[in-house]
């Protein structure tokens, strides 16, 4: 058995729901009038990574939730972008066999081989290249990289990136030519995601 120690906000009900959940039989200290104290006593999982996967699954299904029109635009784009950051950020994850950032990778024959695997943040060109074969495999494909730039810079190479949108009222870009960039590279990472196994 593993003990986890762990100290919550008192506003995050969603945590403490989870461990209510996970053990009843939890020692809280109510005295603090800020946080709570539990110690549960078997090994819960809550505060470990972010679930990349489901997080791209979820900034996926609220692209296509929104109406595609220009008072969109802003938000499509952003939110795609997040999107696939979470999908590379996950298959970085699988492709040096880790579960934190941090870790050494355990892919054998890879350059990084024994080396901490940093979270690369938004860089989306970063968490491709940490991973050497998926980006060998998209340097191959001449289309790749112009449609990952579009991600990037849905505006153009001289504005905002995709992160940095949000703070931008709107724009006439065109919304097809970026779903059709965002489609591509979504199914081209389905497709070539046994290259990271």
């Amino acid at each position: 058995m593993f003990v986890k120690s762990a100290t919550f906000p008192r506003n995050n009900r969603a945590t403490k729901q989870h461990l209510l959940l996970a053990n009843k039989n939890l020692n809280v200290d109510k005295s603090s009038n800020s946080t709570y104290s539990a110690r549960v006593v078997f090994y819960i999982n809550i505060l470990s990574m972010e679930d990349f996967k489901g997080a791209y699954s979820a900034r996926k299904n609220d692209i296509f939730a929104l109406p595609r029109n220009q008072n969109h635009a802003i938000a499509i784009f952003h939110l795609g972008g997040v999107a696939i950051e979470c999908q590379l950020k996950a298959m970085l994850l699988v492709y040096h066999k880790i579960s934190d950032w941090n870790n050494q990778s355990h892919r054998v024959r890879d350059s990084l081989f024994g080396k901490p695997i940093k979270n690369p943040k938004h860089d989306l060109r970063k968490a491709l290249s940490d991973m050497s074969d998926l980006y060998n495999v998209a340097l191959a494909d001449g289309q790749f990289f112009r449609h990952l730039e579009k991600i990037i810079r849905p505006l153009g190479s001289s504005n905002p990136d995709y992160i940095s949108l949000r703070y931008i009222p709107q724009t006439t870009e065109s919304l097809s030519d970026w779903h059709n960039s965002f489609n591509y590279i979504c199914l081209w990472l389905q497709k070539n995601k046994r290259t990271i196994l």
